[in-house]
């Protein structure tokens, strides 16, 4: 597994637009991007929705324990370490959206290069929730060098807003990326280099503005050596659409760029906005209502419903999931009740305190172990 994906890596990230790759899906395409989407899932595991705690809002994992209490350490051969957290201003309110992360010495040796990971999560805060919701559009002027752009305001405005008396920023989540990626690209400059952006919904349409970012303003060039560039490629889950056609027309042009849209057939995320809003990239569709092992009203924008997808999507339209992939279908159900009972695994268990005694094996399956006690039989 390890071998093939490091000698295939560029062109698991879109070297050649996933030409051949994607029906049937490619096995290592497809532990690629439930690599990326697990990725994604991290950045929003790790927020801390306690209103009560001083930590609000906040990470609830330091960078150096992040990925092992985030579930991908055991088992899990892809080793990064977070460097920066990444916070947005959405309505005079500071939050952490996600992160950057570089991989390790072992996990380039997996993955084949120095891969600069920048993950966004989704919507939880109710100022996100509203910004979602401000689907008129605004120039990305600042972005591009032109009022042609446009794009969503209500996203924009989480990508670029600051607040000058904040701690955390100050800035805005565009440039803490900005100076996160180019630092790590300095660092590595010698070496081989990706740069990979992944969100889920909210996260991914902010991954799309982000991925182009990079590209366009050549934050994929080391400082001072204009003549090297890095590969940046977007995995974007169940992502709303970002902008207008000119808005796809700077995409299309973006020579170093690389995007796969994943969308799941029922999901109506991916179908709005409507009006003069367009996709950018490469679609790649999954249907998960043909999985044998979900309910039926599990819901389709589910970013671990995405996963499961994934490992089990088929070219004739079935489902099955893949053996050699060892998906754990346990994961369904940290944020949902849509596995089948059969399978014994509690809803909902993702709490960041005891996981309802799911416990996490050696292998990174996470397994529950019932320790509920049980009265012994009355005797006549």
């Amino acid at each position: 597994m390890a071998s093939s994906i490091a000698s295939r890596w560029r062109e698991l990230s879109g070297e050649k637009g996933w030409e051949g790759l994607l029906s049937p899906l490619d096995p290592d395409l497809r532990r690629y991007i439930i690599h990326y989407l697990q990725r994604a899932g991290a950045a929003g595991d790790a927020f801390n929705k306690t209103k009560a705690s001083k930590g609000y809002a906040l990470s609830l994992f330091p960078p150096e324990e992040y990925f092992d209490r985030a579930g991908l350490e055991k088992g899990n051969p892809y080793h990064y370490e977070v460097t920066s957290f990444i916070y947005a201003a959405t309505d005079n309110q500071a939050a952490y959206i996600g992160y950057v992360a570089v991989t390790t010495d072992e996990g380039k040796a997996v993955l084949g290069r120095r891969d600069i990971l920048v993950s966004w999560r989704g919507t939880i805060t109710e100022a996100e929730w509203k910004d979602d919701a401000k689907i008129f559009q605004t120039s990305a002027k600042e972005l591009f060098g032109t009022d042609r752009a446009q794009v969503h305001s209500g996203f924009y405005s989480i990508y670029t807003g600051t607040i000058q008396d904040s701690l955390y920023v100050k800035i805005s989540a565009r440039d803490q990326v900005r100076q996160a990626v180019q630092e790590l690209v300095d660092k590595y400059q010698d070496e081989e280099v990706s740069i990979t952006v992944t969100g889920h919904s909210l996260g991914a349409a902010l991954a799309t503005l982000n991925a182009m970012d990079i590209a366009a303003n050549g934050w994929n060039k080391p400082t001072g050596n204009p003549n090297k560039t890095f590969m940046v490629t977007a995995f974007p889950c169940a992502s709303p659409r970002v902008g207008n056609s000119d808005f796809k027309g700077i995409f299309d042009r973006l020579k170093y760029l690389h995007l796969l849209r994943i969308v799941n057939s029922n999901d109506i995320v991916p179908k709005v906005p409507i009006l003069f809003y367009t996709h950018v990239g490469v679609e790649l569709g999954i249907d998960t209502t043909k999985s044998p092992y979900l309910k039926s009203d599990i819901s389709a924008h589910n970013l671990e419903a995405y996963e499961h997808g994934i490992a089990g999507v088929q070219q004739n339209g079935n489902f099955e999931l893949e053996k050699e992939l060892d998906f754990d279908n346990a994961v369904i159900n940290k944020y949902s009740d849509g596995l089948l009972n059969v399978f014994k695994i509690p809803d909902n268990w993702w709490n960041n305190e005891k996981f309802k005694n799911m416990v996490q094996m050696d292998n990174g399956h996470w397994e529950f172990v019932d320790s509920a006690y049980v009265p012994p039989l009355a005797t006549v």
